[in-house]
């Protein structure tokens, strides 16, 4: 095995080679769940694109030879230790990969090829193709190899790109946030309380974190450069991950005990915010919240912001929440009712407009950069409410 140690992401780099077989086994489960072509790139539609597939499956068949197929997974810290310090064989490798997460970040079509190869001839099984491994104790750091490194390109579709390694973001979520309950596509279970969210939501909260803005694309991709820029420069100077959790968790907290203390409401039965769990389980609401977090501490779509500086924002947001959190403690259920005022919400959520969701993302947005420069110090979020 060829081995290199990345000393900006801390990341190892392994070059090695497998059968073909070997490989497809390796991925089956990565592929199968978002990690195929559908996970990261759409599907090719164009009549040139879909030649030039069709020759690499001939090609594949005839015996050629693949560039290398990049495949990640997270580990614990002390077997990443482990393997820097080389005590890991090559079989080490893939058992220790089949068991945590992996994620195919530079290859989909390549994989998709030599299925399709192998269907087509069962002999290309025995061939051995060149498999890199970058393994990492974070996902921001394989989050960063796939959208910077691959190739020197910016990606044109971000949102695929991170869906694809995702899976691995969510379990550092659970593993990370306190109080979480992350519902995934399979469960059938719906919100019923603060502190409940569906990970497909969660996907575009990263997004929105990174981005430091409302005005994420969530049906497809991040189509506007400035955009993709703010993401990329973001994932690429902090741990994005780890930040991006500890803000979570101070979403969560608030969240929980919102629906802990407002659990009755004077709202009529068609508003839309009337007991605490409400507030939360609106998406605008939450892209709101952590998109004024991210631009607070990471400083707006632009900024370089120094670490230190990163820092005392962050001590400064965090201040502010708890702010929040102990005004509501000290009050009275009735008295919580006053001071979220869910009456000015709903009467700003009746406004006449063409793009509703854009509507109350921004409303959000303004509303909780209110409360974060009062440094939560609000006789009642009605003030926020009424922030445009």
């Amino acid at each position: 095995m060829d081995i290199l140690l990345d000393g900006k992401l801390k990341c190892i780099s392994i070059l090695t080679r497998m059968t073909v077989s070997d490989y497809l086994g390796l991925v089956e489960k990565a592929y199968s769940n978002r990690g195929g072509i559908s996970g990261q790139r759409e599907a090719l539609k164009q009549k040139t694109a879909i030649s030039i597939r069709n020759r690499m499956i001939e090609d594949i068949k005839g015996g050629t030879i693949l560039p290398p197929i990049v495949v990640g997974a997270v580990v614990s810290g002390d077997r990443y230790d482990e393997i820097v310090k080389g005590n890991a064989t090559d079989e080490d490798l893939k058992n220790e990969i089949i068991i945590d997460q992996l994620s195919i970040i530079d290859g989909m079509q390549r994989t998709t090829a030599l299925l399709k190869a192998v269907s087509e001839k069962e002999d290309v099984n025995k061939r051995e193709i060149r498999v890199e491994y970058w393994i990492s104790d974070n996902s921001n750091s394989l989050l960063y190899r796939m959208l910077v490194l691959n190739t020197g390109q910016v990606p044109w579709n971000v949102r695929r790109q991170i869906e694809v390694i995702f899976s691995g973001i969510i379990k550092e979520i659970r593993d990370k946030v306190n109080n979480i309950e992350v519902i995934t596509i399979s469960d059938s279970s719906r919100r019923s309380k603060g502190g409940q969210y569906q990970a497909g939501d969660l996907v575009e909260l990263f997004l929105a974190f990174g981005a430091r803005t409302w005005k994420i694309n969530t049906k497809e991709k991040l189509t506007d450069e400035f955009t993709r820029h703010d993401f990329l420069q973001s994932s690429g100077e902090i741990d994005l991950v780890n930040l991006f959790c500890e803000v979570l968790e101070n979403m969560v907290n608030l969240d929980i005990l919102i629906d802990t203390k407002c659990k009755k409401s004077e709202e009529e039965n068609t508003s839309k915010f009337k007991t605490g769990k409400d507030l939360f389980a609106s998406q605008p609401a939450r892209i709101g919240f952590i998109s004024a977090a991210g631009e607070k501490i990471i400083g707006r779509p632009g900024d370089e912001r120094s670490q230190e500086k990163i820092d005392e924002c962050k001590r400064v947001f965090f201040d502010t929440i708890n702010n929040v959190s102990e005004n509501l403690k000290a009050k009275s259920d009735e008295d919580v009712l006053d001071y979220i005022d869910f009456a000015t919400l709903n009467q700003k959520m009746e406004r006449k407009m063409s793009k509703v969701g854009d509507y109350e993302r921004e409303l959000f947005y303004e509303a909780f950069k209110v409360l974060i420069d009062e440094n939560g110090e609000v006789n009642t979020l009605g003030i926020c409410w009424r922030a445009i």
